[in-house]
């Protein structure tokens, strides 16, 4: 559902399950947001981008299409 942050998940070798640690979302909760089931919260997409992705802007994590640009 959001190609670019599954891709930087990639980049680091994190798994869902450690974004949720590193996050404290929760892991059902995380993985239900991530495969489109339910929507993200905004406070949720910055704690994700502040706390594990701080050089990319959350446009480009939450992008439902691909792109080559990680913003700044």
């Amino acid at each position: 559902m959001f190609p670019n942050l599954n891709a930087e998940l990639a980049r680091r070798k994190l798994t869902l399950k450690a974004l949720s640690e590193m996050t404290a979302i929760n892991y059902e909760t995380l993985k239900n947001k991530a495969n489109g089931t339910t929507e993200f919260k905004r406070n949720e997409m910055y704690a994700i981008k502040k706390k594990v992705f701080p050089q990319c802007t959350v446009d480009y994590l939450f992008s439902e299409g691909s792109t080559d640009e990680k913003g700044a």
